[in-house]
């Protein structure tokens, strides 16, 4: 459900630009999509964490060794009792070191249809783990490829910007300054070209998220199944034991939609801020004359 939230990578620089919130200021904040993902894979999260703790299997298990303990307490904290303790052979102590122990690591029969959900569930780990890593850092290896070719063609402009911007026309007069509105025409040019180099690699990227969607989505189904077939084991006991395994397989689900997210935010925001420069080179120039005005 989550990675269906991620938004897409756009393949124009302006429709990433839609995907943030220009603070006027120099700084993009994502955008409502972005913001909706990321508080969501929180709140799961959250609520696993809260679901585990309040539990009826938790619960009755906790109240089960807090009983066990005050009787324990009672029966070997006195004089007596201490003496009880050091006349006991070592069987008999090991024997009182069982009974002690929580109910949950005790062996228990398990149902046929509960052995089924515990296959799904497993060690909470996906096998084909390694395999989505290694996928993953290939295609992340192609985006920083293509990312350093986006630097290199947009840093050659600079000294194109600034050989034009020299060769500008001043206006007469003691400020020597070439006018607002020619300044304005040029740097609007060069933010033009830079806007047009992110969509042009935007357009390189597109294929690669949407073959990384790919890769994680085996990863995240293991992590959905397995926390269903853990909703449903009858044994309160036994569900106890295997939430840890269930909630780790679904947070592993949950870090691949991550991985995609974070690819989609990160090359979206570096288009976006080809697009906030302009807006931001149009604010400077608001108000800019030509000579003598």
């Amino acid at each position: 459900m989550w990675l269906a939230q991620v938004p897409a990578l756009p393949s124009d620089a302006n429709a990433a630009y839609q995907q943030w919130i220009d603070d006027g200021n120099g700084g993009l904040k994502p955008g409502a999509a972005f913001d909706t993902v990321d508080q969501g894979i929180k709140n799961v999260i959250a609520d696993q964490a809260e679901a585990n703790r309040s539990s009826p299997a938790n619960q009755t298990q906790t109240q089960q060794d807090v009983s066990t303990a005050q009787q324990m307490a009672a029966k070997y904290g006195t004089p007596e009792g201490q003496a009880a303790l050091k006349a006991m052979t070592p069987a008999q102590l090991m024997a009182l070191a069982q009974q002690m122990m929580p109910q949950a690591n005790t062996p228990r029969a398990v149902s046929p249809e509960d052995q089924q959900l515990l296959q799904k569930i497993g060690d909470g780990v996906y096998s084909g783990q390694q395999q989505v890593m290694a996928d993953v850092l290939k295609l992340q290896t192609q985006v920083n490829g293509i990312e350093s070719q986006w630097d290199q063609d947009v840093a050659a402009l600079a000294p194109q910007e600034q050989a034009q911007m020299r060769a500008l026309p001043v206006c007469p007069g003691e400020a020597s300054i070439p006018s607002g509105l020619e300044s304005e025409k040029l740097e609007l040019k060069f933010a033009d070209q830079r806007i047009s180099i992110a969509s042009k690699y935007l357009g390189q990227i597109v294929p690669i998220v949407a073959k990384e969607r790919v890769v994680v989505l085996p990863q995240i189904d293991f992590g959905d199944d397995a926390l269903a077939a853990w909703t449903q084991i009858s044994d309160p006991g036994l569900k106890q034991q295997t939430s840890p395994s269930a909630q780790g397989a679904e947070q592993q689900g949950l870090g691949g939609v991550g991985i995609v997210e974070q690819l989609v935010e990160s090359v979206s925001s570096k288009a976006a801020h080809a697009v906030m420069d302009k807006k931001a080179i149009q604010r400077k120039y608001a108000n800019a004359t030509g000579c003598g005005g």
